[in-house]
């Protein structure tokens, strides 16, 4: 064993490095929200010798918004074929190879379809092809013309660098924006997690973030005659106009023009519309443009945007000058110097924002982008402020689809962060009382060790940069009430010891030795499922338990079994006297003998047999009647409201009712009528008004997606703005507002019961190992009424069953699997010692001799959620109550059922060997011969 001092210095040390550490968090956390969102103010507040690292508080504690981005992967891989098209047009001008288009046709996808003049030989083109292009191979062809693809590897490599392109692009528009430490993320589905803490305007994030920025310059083919047969069978709505020899259609509907034209568009050629507000604002008249399908230049060679002025407009209005790189310079300056006398669109996310004539060579590397007229000058302002922007940070690869939007309100909060705080500081002065109050200066010993383990594991956090999250302050807590689990167990060791007259420091040693593997078993198997938690889920503030549970966990094993051997061996050197030495492991009350003699496994039958009946019972009522499903699994839409004054429910359903919200769920929160959850599932929210969109007919998946997800996330604007509108006079606040789409939900439901399926095969593994089968099976066998317990709670008491809900499931699993192997350590430990015992006896006698610690773990452990359930609200309040049911649950049936099956498979596996045995037998004894 080391010495005394080197423990003692190296505990310090850490201690020390743990309040370097935790400092800036310290000061982070006590500043205004003003201060702390503000970088400048901040800097000044945290002294320069400090960390620069520190820990956040995350989106539920101090408000903001978080969107799942999903970008369009299909698209994005046309797009990068649409490059290659424009490559290819490069090196036959080069080459003089003579193509007389390459371009991604409309009505296939991920082809690049290459037309050859009649004079080219196409073996010998696709020779020189394969040596130029060789991402590309041949799809189909059909005489002079040729479509090609990219392999399925490709495809993948595609997708996976749109995806990092997209997380790219965004992190660069949200550091040009501003924001205040934001989070974003890769998910493990191919979308992006983007959180912004203090931000407090949605549809701004989502038209900054959602903008594709896709910057393309085409030629239009003025030559095109196609819609002339069109004049005199047009709609009413749809008019015929020249536009520079073309004819173009107008109208104010898009649609009709689309469905007008339907078929009189070339593959080679691509119909685009330009838009242009008018009636103040109120109206948009789009007008076509036929331009050729191949694209010549794009948006990647731009180096600089910037807002100048439009100086050919009457009033001067804003436009967005361009500044290309010396290559997109040269490349500009050619394709202009091959079109003078036609026109180029220039086109911005499939709009054409102008088509100007081409007089001659362009030179010097500049283009601009004019925004029109008819509307608001400073929106104009505003607009190309943003557009400059956004493609200053770059194209996104593909089209983004708003899939989730989360929104909590300011007030909300910093209100869930003091709920949080309150709740974790009631929880821990009440394990520290009933800690000092049973086990006295051991007690004390147990408290200075936990003090340690909450400073080592908020200096974790705040060393490595997490966000706290409520969920991460419910990990905290849970992890807390583990790490009193471990200083229970070595306590109530140290006095078996001690009753079984062992002296003090001797007691001490064999108490931690002996505890040693039950303590790191337990813990290991809690944290296989914070692992699998942490590596199957992708949202936020699930991640956020995780990693605090996590860190909790490795942080108890160090505090409880090196720190709390030290200090006790501390106390231990300064006390000589023997008799002194008992007064400090607890006095008379150690050495006082507990005599259980209860016969558990009298009632095994009876009781499994109760508990069989019961899970069966909530099993068939699940399937029938299902569990309350939150928008996290379903998809839809809740949102928290919030009144100056109470406000009667049948008027919020009246609003609710214009809305087309007729089967919205109503909850109130609170006694006084002046905050409500409102929750629309899938079905509902389709029928909310508002956002609609016109779907055309024979659209591909992924666009249809995507226009669903427009209308969405206009239908979530249009409800908000009806509630702010028809009941201003009530001054309405929305607190919280959740936007899940159906897809989202539906994979989010699937990943969480994986996930929990996951846990159950890597704690079987685990126990496996550690343990022989009937102890594993034992385990995991238990943990299916554990489990179904669990869902009972939220089935029996209908509460929203959410995605900390998960957390909730495989933590009780965590706790079940704890609780057993301190009861089966024990068993194993007897069948050691005492052999001469009959099975049935070493599990009773197990049962009895750790009956204290099992009751006095599982009442501290509920004793650390009491704050939480005390001054939680919402799905954290349903996470502490679940897991007290657990907790119970757990109690009881590690002592009735978990041993019932022990008992029961090693009479099984007995019966089986007799039986393996009596056949041996039988097939080694000599056959009776047989005489004629």
């Amino acid at each position: 064993m080391k010495s005394l001092r080197s423990r003692s210095i190296l505990v310090a040390f850490l201690t020390l490095v743990a309040l370097y550490f935790a400092a800036p968090s310290v000061i982070y956390l006590t500043l205004p929200a003003e201060v702390r969102n503000d970088h400048e103010q901040l800097a000044k507040r945290i002294p320069s010798f400090l960390p620069s690292t520190r820990m956040n508080l995350g989106l539920d504690l101090q408000g903001g918004v978080q969107l799942v981005l999903g970008v369009r992967l299909e698209q994005a891989i046309d797009n990068k074929l649409g490059k290659m098209g424009t490559e290819v047009m490069r090196w036959s001008k080069d080459d003089s190879i003579p193509i007389k288009n390459a371009y991604v046709p409309k009505d296939v996808s991920q082809r690049l379809r290459i037309e050859l003049e009649p004079s080219v030989n196409v073996d010998d083109f696709k020779e020189k092809f394969r040596t130029k292009f060789s991402d590309l191979s041949q799809v189909s062809r059909e005489g002079q013309t040729i479509d090609f693809g990219f392999s399925p590897d490709q495809v993948k490599t595609i997708k996976a660098s749109a995806v990092e392109q997209a997380e790219r692009v965004i992190r660069n528009r949200v550091d040009k924006w501003g924001v205040t430490e934001p989070l974003i993320s890769r998910r493990a589905d191919g979308s992006v997690l983007v959180q912004l803490p203090g931000f407090k305007d949605p549809d701004k994030a989502k038209e900054l973030l959602g903008r594709t920025a896709q910057l393309k310059f085409k030629i239009v083919d003025d030559e095109f005659k196609g819609f002339d047969s069109l004049s005199g069978k047009l709609p009413p709505e749809v008019t015929l106009a020249n536009d520079g020899g073309q004819t173009a259609l107008t109208s104010e509907n898009k649609q009709l023009i689309i469905d007008a034209t339907k078929g009189l568009v070339p593959p080679d050629r691509e119909l685009l519309f330009s838009q242009e507000v008018i009636a103040a604002g109120k109206k948009t008249r789009y007008q076509s443009y036929v331009v050729h399908a191949a694209t010549e230049m794009m948006g990647d060679d731009v180096t600089d945007a910037f807002v100048a002025q439009d100086t050919s407009s009457f009033d001067q209005r804003p436009e967005v000058s361009l500044k290309f790189s010396l290559t997109g310079a040269k490349r500009f300056e050619e394709i202009t110097g091959r079109n003078v006398q036609k026109r180029m669109a220039i086109i911005l996310d499939d709009v054409v924002e102008s088509a100007p004539n081409i007089q001659g060579r362009i030179a010097g590397g500049q283009a601009r982008i004019t925004l029109g007229s008819g509307r608001d000058y400073q929106k104009v302002v505003d607009e190309a402020t943003q557009l400059s922007l956004v493609l200053k940070s770059g194209a996104l690869p593909a089209t983004i689809d708003i899939l989730e939007q989360r929104q909590v309100g300011a007030s909300l909060g910093p209100e869930l962060a003091r709920e949080g705080i309150m709740g974790t500081i009631l929880g821990v002065a009440l394990v520290f009382v009933f800690m000092i109050a049973y086990y006295r200066r051991p007690g004390l010993i147990a408290c200075a060790a936990l003090v340690l383990n909450g400073l080592f594991v908020f200096a974790c956090m705040a060393m490595f940069g997490f966000a706290l999250t409520l969920p991460g302050i419910a990990g905290f807590v849970l992890g807390l009430g583990i790490a009193v689990d471990a200083n229970v167990l070595i306590n109530e060791r140290i006095r078996q010891e001690l009753r079984e007259g062992k002296a003090p420091k001797k007691a001490l040693e064999l108490g931690f030795s002996k505890v040693f593997w039950t303590v790191f078993d337990s813990h290991v198997t809690t944290m296989i499922g914070a692992f699998i938690l942490l590596e199957t889920n992708a949202s936020g503030p699930i991640r956020g338990f995780a990693v605090s549970l996590l860190i909790g966990l490795v942080v108890s094993l160090f505090t409880a079994l090196y720190c709390s051997h030290l200090f006790f061996d501390l106390v231990m050197a300064k006390v000589p006297d023997p008799k002194k030495e008992l007064v400090w492991m607890g006095g008379d009350g150690a050495t006082k003998r507990r005599v259980f003699n209860i016969n558990f496994l009298k009632y095994d039958v009876r009781i499994s047999s109760i508990v069989g009946v019961l899970v069966v019972l909530l099993l068939a009522g699940t399937a029938v009647r299902g569990l309350n499903w939150s928008v996290d699994f379903v998809g839809g839409l809740e949102t928290e409201l919030a009144f100056k004054d109470a406000l009667p429910v049948d008027t919020l359903r009246a609003t609710l009712a214009k809305a087309g919200a007729h089967e919205a769920h109503v909850q109130a929160l609170g006694s006084e009528g002046k905050e409500f959850l409102v929750r629309f599932d899938k079905e509902s929210f389709d029928k909310l008004s508002g956002g609609e969109v016109a779907v055309p007919a024979g659209q591909d998946a992924a666009t249809t997606q995507h226009n669903e997800a427009v209308a969405s996330g206009a239908k979530v604007q249009a409800f908000q703005d009806l509630i702010r509108k028809d009941l201003a006079a009530h001054e309405p606040r929305i607190s919280r507002v959740d936007y899940v789409g159906p897809q989202i939900g539906k994979e989010l439901r699937t990943q969480g019961f994986m996930s929990l399926i996951y846990a159950i095969v890597g704690i079987m593994a685990y126990l496996a190992f550690r343990f022989d089968m009937r102890f594993g099976s034992g385990a995991v066998l238990k943990l299916i009424p554990d489990t179904c317990l669990m869902l009972g709670f939220y089935f029996i008491f209908w509460r929203s069953f959410d995605l900390t809900s998960i957390a909730a499931l495989l933590t009780g699993i965590g706790y079940s699997v704890n609780d057993t192997i301190v009861v089966f350590d024990r068993i194993r430990e007897n069948l050691a010692q005492h052999p001469q015992r009959t099975f049935r006896d070493n599990i009773n006698i197990s049962l009895n001799e750790t009956l204290t610690r099992t009751i006095n773990t599982s009442f501290v452990t509920s004793l650390s959620l009491v704050g939480i359930l005390v001054f939680g609200s919402g799905s954290i309040w349903n996470f502490a109550a679940a897991m007290c049911f657990g907790i119970m649950g757990a109690t009881f049936t590690s002592n009735f059922v978990g041993t019932s099956y022990l008992l029961w498979f090693d009479t099984l596996r007995s019966k089986f060997r007799g039986m393996a045995t009596a056949a041996a037998k039988s097939a080694q004894a000599p056959k009776p011969s047989t005489q004629s």
